[in-house]
């Protein structure tokens, strides 16, 4: 594996690499060739989905001495090679989860007046947002509703509900979804390859599923669970306490058909594996969700079971934390 982590080796350095983000990345090629970007953009989405990575690809294509078909940044020229390398004084990055308070505004606001060192631009990316005080998102408001025209925002959130309207609406607002569990297992098994690590298909399959749409958090399981360039089904699955999806469906055969001891056997087994009941549970209720979802239109009925299922297991699951754990599932 290489020095650096793999999520930065592999962060994307143009619009082509951009997975799972299509809408986003259409719209923005658009703005990037009329040259209408718009001064100020809001970014939400689950963690892992590419806002900060997005942020930066708009600060290169603003500030790319050689955009490639008048859209792509170059990745070659001096300002790309040092936006990449984190070394450009004109793109100002601001983690709000540390820098919350009015007196960093205010610094911000001193020193916005001023023009770019060396780019044309000043790009200011300000992720995790949401955690501004009330006063500093009065003290930006003011700033977003007349930036200096050398000046572009992009805010970044995972938690769109503790924005303010006002902030909200002096932006241009871009909604990232959780990226499909195909996309994750494509470029997984594109970074296995450049990698040379040798991945077992449902081990891709399993981390895929596991972080809920995420890429960030797919690539660092993958460095994490990959020993001596081999990445096995067996290592992903023990580590990260996820059950054979076998036996979710023996289980759900044994309950559909009132096969009481065979089901309770189940329970038992996983117990006495040591699996993890929590993950066990919900990896359950999400096999009945999905189940429910496939009959809903076509055998009501069976629906329905799914659907009392699915509320007995979530009524256990609230009681996992009891001295005898699997009495719950049991019951």
């Amino acid at each position: 594996m290489s020095d650096i982590s793999l999520y930065r080796k592999y962060r994307p350095n143009n619009f082509d690499n951009l997975i799972g983000q299509d809408h986003v990345k259409n719209t923005l090629i658009n703005a990037i060739k009329n040259n209408s970007i718009a001064h100020a953009y809001l970014f939400t989405g689950p963690r892992g989905t590419g806002k900060t990575s997005t942020a930066r690809l708009i600060a290169k294509a603003l500030l790319c001495e050689n955009l490639k078909n008048n859209y792509e940044p170059c990745d070659n020229c001096e300002l790309c090679n040092d936006i990449s390398n984190g070394r450009l004084i004109d793109l100002i990055e601001i983690d709000a989860a540390s820098n919350r308070g009015i007196d960093e505004v205010r610094d911000l606001k001193e020193k916005i007046k001023f023009a770019p060192s060396r780019a044309k631009y000043k790009v200011y990316i300000i992720d995790e947002v949401h955690m501004m005080t009330k006063e500093a998102f009065n003290a930006l408001l003011k700033t977003l509703e007349e930036p200096p025209s050398h000046a572009y925002f992009i805010l970044a959130t995972t938690e769109i509900h503790k924005i303010p309207d006002t902030i909200i609406s002096r932006c241009q607002r871009f909604d990232f979804k959780r990226i499909s569990e195909e996309c994750l297992i494509t470029r997984l098994n594109y970074i296995a390859k450049k990698e040379s690590v040798e991945a077992d298909p449902k081990a891709l399959e399993i981390i895929s599923h596991y972080v809920n749409g995420g890429l960030r958090d797919a690539i660092g399981l993958f460095e994490q669970l990959t020993i001596n360039k081999k990445l096995s089904f067996e290592h992903v699955k023990e580590i990260l306490a996820v059950t054979d999806n076998s036996l979710l469906e023996n289980l759900l055969d044994y309950l559909k058909n009132e096969e009481t001891s065979k089901a309770l056997s189940i329970i038992n087994d996983v117990y006495g594996q040591g699996s993890n009941l929590k993950q066990f549970t919900h990896e359950l209720i999400e096999l009945l969700r999905e189940k429910m979802i496939e009959n809903i239109s076509t055998n009501t009925v069976e629906s329905k079971k799914y659907l009392e299922m699915i509320e007995f297991f979530q009524e256990a699951q609230k009681n996992l934390d009891s001295s005898i754990p699997q009495l719950s599932l049991e019951i």
